[in-house]
């Protein structure tokens, strides 16, 4: 599978934005996070178009922990989109890029002191208040430097959105949010309008990634509208906003068949445009937070190929170990989710596979990063190409067995330029105290 401006050129190689990844490995080394710059900025402009073509004034917001730079955040920006945060590093980042920080929302489920501080300070755009101390807690502060912040409740809907367990966060039993189901959300936004200090300008809800259908979307909205009308009914308050997360998937295998933007935008916005007249409730303003929908197929990570072993297998046949020179530390997710990853040989793009391997990371662990590959047979030295690493890869990076984190570049038209510089040992040995 080829994504974005992806093609094989006439020496057999990848190239990604039109520069071939033979010569980005050669010239940054590997393993390299390599992002199609101008196919995110187009994914970008599709997205916020997706909406602003069928609802008044949408917010479309990059989850930036999906994956996060300074160049990534401004490409966002420079795209229309608004920026949501999950933690103070993430804030500060995105501050220091230069986003317009009253286009941002900050999340997490335990905001300590420091993080809301830095977000009444730097003026930030939303709070996505999670609990009830939060809001408490950010009322006091918010009084204190006399301001009132512009909020959202996120609030847990009861929804199963059919996706793995670890990134499922719509149900009931989970850590984000305050149940509607129980009454507590209902309560807690009664609360939260009586306090000083905070603006409560609507809802916010996610329930999960790597979501393949439309139905989850269209039940999330009904959800909502449920509990808007409950919470009109009880206070007079109608809400501004609705924010309805992320979570479309992206195409990892095959057989994935994610919706098309326009369908999603289409389903999210006649969804909560009938609920809420069927409600007698006025349409809100719609909020979106894709992530891994904007940036997963438009990055790959390259690695050089090392040692190739074959081994007698468990069914009595043979297995072939490809180890590259990664793995655990820059891509944690095939340990963590058996997440699926397409990959090729990207020197040898053109040719067809002919052999099924398994791609080992070099980590002092078992550390499969593909459990079986398709490729023409594999040499030592072959460059591999693993596709749809643009999501959770960079960001979840680790220096486990003290390896570097990954350079990062961003290629278009036929040029390429270092965003993230790779790890040293220096970098690695300057945070230990002797």
């Amino acid at each position: 599978m080829l994504f974005g401006t992806q093609t094989i050129n006439e020496q057999g190689h990848l190239e990604v934005g039109g520069c071939d990844t033979v010569e980005l490995a050669r010239a940054h080394g590997t393993p390299l996070y390599v992002m199609d710059e101008e196919a995110l900025r187009q994914r970008c402009i599709e997205y916020r178009e997706a909406f602003e073509a069928q609802a008044d004034k949408p917010i479309v917001a990059f989850a930036s922990k999906a994956f996060l730079c300074k160049a990534m955040a401004r490409l966002a920006s420079e795209a229309g989109l608004h920026l949501d945060v999950a933690s103070l590093g993430e804030l500060r980042l995105v501050a220091e890029a230069g986003v317009p920080l009253d286009k941002v929302t900050l999340h997490g489920n335990f905001k300590k002191d420091e993080d809301l501080e830095a977000a009444l300070e730097l003026g930030i755009g939303m709070v996505a208040i999670d609990s009830i101390d939060e809001y408490r807690r950010l009322s006091e502060l918010a009084v204190t430097r006399g301001v009132r912040q512009r909020s959202i409740l996120r609030v847990s809907p009861g929804i199963d959105a059919h996706t793995l367990d670890a990134i499922s966060t719509g149900r009931n039993d989970t850590k984000f949010g305050i149940t509607i189901e129980t009454g507590a959300a209902l309560e807690a936004l009664e609360e939260c309008l009586s306090l000083p200090g905070i603006e409560l300008v609507g809802i916010h809800s996610h329930i999960g990634s790597q979501i393949l259908e439309l139905e989850p979307f269209q039940l999330l909205a009904a959800r909502l509208m449920d509990f808007l009308l409950s919470a009109r009914e009880k206070t007079g308050w109608s809400a501004e906003l609705v924010v309805l997360g992320g979570g479309l998937g992206i195409q990892y295998e095959e057989t994935d068949d994610p919706p098309a933007l326009q369908s999603l935008a289409g389903a999210i916005i006649d969804g909560i445009t009938r609920e809420a007249d069927e409600r007698g409730l006025e349409t809100p303003r719609i909020g979106i937070e894709p992530g891994r929908s904007i940036v997963g197929e438009l990055g790959l990570t390259l690695y050089e190929i090392g040692p190739i072993k074959t081994v007698p297998s468990a069914d009595g046949g043979t297995r072939t170990y490809v180890s590259v020179d990664g793995g655990l530390s820059d891509n944690p997710r095939p340990v963590m989710y058996d997440a699926p990853y397409p990959v090729l040989l990207a020197n040898r793009a053109g040719e067809d596979a002919s052999m099924e391997v398994r791609i080992a990371g070099r980590h002092c662990e078992t550390d499969t990063l593909i459990p079986a590959a398709f490729l023409p047979e594999p040499k030592s030295g072959d460059l591999l190409a693993v596709q749809c690493t643009g999501a959770y890869n960079h960001t979840m990076a680790s220096n486990y067995n003290f390896f570097y984190r990954p350079a990062v570049v961003f290629a278009k038209q036929g040029k390429a330029r270092e965003v993230v510089r790779r790890e040293t040992q220096e970098d690695l040995l300057a945070r230990d105290l002797d």
